[in-house]
């Protein structure tokens, strides 16, 4: 018969506890996992930088207010462009994509031409980026924006083509391209009649004459009648975008949805609190490797500038 020993049950008790406690602790994430952290210089800097995306390589294209490094003075946004040095995991110093990527003022010619040239996404290959720009604007009939596209020809940069209708229209102010993950399709906002209120977004493909498809409105679980814009997809189908809808944590928040199908979106929830704050959070972007989460945000909690570019692990960003 086997006596049993209360003080070595109480102790292998205990230590069962401590061996279960510290396994459950190795697999927690780390404060680093957890945190909202500023993309920091080169990129961010004492002026307001804002939308972004990312070739499969790290390349990193983005807009900044900058003005050490415009075309010309009094320009407002320019696009600029860094590599990513996978020795250090860190980006190289920004370069201003320059003449004609990006356009001087030209309020001479028209009041809205102010050299406003933004919202850059580049495609998973690095060699096409497409972008809005106000070089075309007119006062009369009204048009603030319009899309352009760029081809790397032989490593240079071409210059910029409109992307004419149905994609860009003299009364619909697009804006905020993107590519989704069948690398063909088309989206962006657009102030166009037949929306559900304010920018919706619209999704168009190639017709195979060289042309665009006539863009599709993508329904009432993507689109309000407040503003919504951005619109990013990762690899599961989930689509990660920019609104103004109310059920956020401030002006601007931004919402996921997973794709159901062709132009078929299910229900939007918001992000989180680790995305979201009272701010305005805009312009989701999704560097290489999926686990990591980028956008750029007002929140005033380890800013560099009034807009800066901030990045999470995405396990932080709320199920959709």
């Amino acid at each position: 018969m086997i006596r049993k020993n209360p003080g070595l049950i109480k102790l292998l008790s205990t230590l069962l506890i401590v061996v279960a406690s510290t396994a459950a602790s190795a697999q927690e994430p780390s404060w680093v996992d957890l945190a909202v952290h500023n993309f920091g210089a080169p990129i961010n800097t004492m002026w307001a930088e804002g939308e972004l995306s990312f070739a499969d390589d790290g390349t990193m294209v983005f807009c900044s207010a900058r003005e050490d490094m415009a075309v010309a003075p009094g320009d407002p946004k320019d696009l600029y462009i860094a590599t990513f040095d996978a020795t250090t995991g860190s980006w190289n110093t920004p370069v201003n994509m320059g003449i004609p990527v990006n356009a001087a003022p030209a309020t001479d010619v028209d009041p809205l031409r102010a050299g406003d040239d933004r919202e850059p996404w580049i495609t998973a290959d690095g060699n096409t980026i497409y972008f809005k720009s106000d070089r075309l604007a007119t006062t009369s009939p009204r048009n603030a924006n319009d899309l352009f596209v760029i081809h790397k020809v032989n490593g240079q940069w071409s210059s910029p083509e409109l992307i004419g209708f149905p994609i860009s229209t003299n009364a619909g102010n697009e804006h905020c391209p993107a590519i989704l993950q069948d690398g063909e399709t088309l989206c962006f906002a657009s102030l166009r009649e037949g929306g559900y209120g304010g920018s919706d977004i619209y999704c168009s493909k190639p017709d195979g004459n060289g042309g665009w498809s006539e863009p599709i409105n993508q329904g009432p679980n993507i689109n309000t009648a407040a503003e919504e814009f951005h619109f990013t997809q990762d690899t599961s189908g989930m689509v990660y975008f920019t609104s103004a809808r109310p059920g956020g944590y401030g002006g601007l928040d931004l919402w996921g949805s997973m794709n159901q199908g062709p132009n078929t979106w299910g229900p939007a929830r918001n992000l989180g609190p680790h995305v979201n704050t009272a701010g305005a959070d805009m312009c989701p972007a999704l560097p290489p490797g999926g686990d990591t989460f980028s956008w750029f945000s007002t929140r005033p909690d380890n800013n560099l500038g009034n807009i800066d570019i901030f990045w999470t692990n995405k396990l932080n960003v709320a199920a959709p």
